[in-house]
């Protein structure tokens, strides 16, 4: 049957099981979209919120430095290292704080893990605590400026060299496997948000040395040589973690990573006398990845006097229970 006016609807289906059940199945469908919809839109603005925060990071301080010279005559290294942004113990952290106006070095080295990066770019950590997830990689960026503020404000007139740890590293890693390993892709995120640009480095005067880029001919990728003296992050662990340094080192080194305060000694033929240390860390020495087993982790940081000719006294500074054992060392060593 037609009509003019109309469309003819004799070999089409309006009412019967069949139809009903077409519609039905659309009617579902059209829900699911929506719901999808909503779900895209929600993790979208979520996106949006973390992004923003993210640059609210980034400018967490207004702070602008100029690099100084470096000191010509006799002077003071401090070396302070595994700070572990979000994951720092703070009571550590200011009493190294205090000691570092004391000390006003002329020279700070930073040697790696100054942030965690944890979180999802944590990989070997397990994630199956509610207060690993109460933090986020903002908030560790925040923390991180937070301390570099600080440390600048303590020692204004100190060159500042920072090292790039394992967990900075993290970012880097992240961003290659994001970009399929396309280069130009790698270089232009990680320009973005790689922890040198989030913490302001190039801003506040302080020298960056990558983990994957060699910075002194002869020397494996991520080292420095200031004086008479190597520094490095990370240069094996275990027990004897000091003597394997010293032993691969073949010189003086100070290497972090460990978290344990810890030194040896070695005299080789051709060589002579040389030591190696680790001041230990400025993070929490209980953190749940390790869940139940305790840790050998000590708080510290090491300071140098280092003369004109390069020859230097290494001390390293425990910290306990937020306190600083250098006790009456400052007024002596003013004195």
């Amino acid at each position: 049957m037609s009509d003019t006016n109309g469309i003819d609807l004799s070999a089409m289906r309006v009412s019967d099981n069949d139809a009903i059940s077409e519609v039905t199945k659309a009617r579902a469908a059209l829900s699911k979209l929506k719901q999808e919809l909503v779900a895209v839109t929600k993790d979208r603005d979520e996106l949006l919120v973390e992004y923003g925060d993210l640059q609210k990071a980034r400018y967490a301080s207004n702070a602008s430095r100029t690099k100084p010279k470096p000191a010509k005559d006799d002077f003071v290294r401090i070396i302070a290292n595994d700070v572990h942004g979000q994951m720092m113990d703070r009571e550590a952290v200011e009493a190294f704080l205090g000691d570092l106006r004391d000390w006003n070095p002329d020279e700070i080295v930073l040697n790696g893990d100054i942030i965690e990066c944890g979180g999802f770019l944590a990989a070997h950590h397990v994630l199956g605590y509610v207060s690993q997830t109460e933090y986020s990689w903002q908030e560790d960026i925040a923390a991180g400026n937070w301390f570099l503020d600080e440390v600048q404000k303590a020692a204004p007139k100190a060159v500042i060299h920072y090292i790039e740890g394992n967990h900075e590293d993290r970012v880097e890693r992240w961003i290659v496997d994001q970009t399929m390993r396309h280069t130009r892709d790698s270089t232009f995120l990680r320009e973005l948000i790689s922890p040198k640009v989030l913490l302001r480095l190039e801003e506040r005067g302080i020298s960056y040395y990558g983990r994957g880029e060699h910075h002194i001919q002869g020397l494996p990728p991520g080292w420095i040589k200031l004086g008479k003296i190597f520094f490095v992050h990370e240069l094996g662990g275990g027990k004897n973690a000091a003597a394997s340094a010293a032993g691969k080192t073949a010189g003086n080194v100070v290497f972090a990573h460990t978290h344990q305060e810890d030194s040896a000694t070695m005299v080789l033929p051709g060589v002579g006398l040389i030591k190696a240390w680790n001041p230990g860390c400025l993070c929490q020495r209980a953190p749940l990845w390790r869940h139940s087993n305790p840790t050998n982790w000590s708080h510290g940081y090491a300071v140098q006097f280092v003369s004109k000719s390069e020859q230097f006294l290494h001390l390293n500074i425990p910290i306990w229970c937020g306190e600083s054992l250098v006790g009456s060392l400052h007024g002596r060593i003013k004195g």
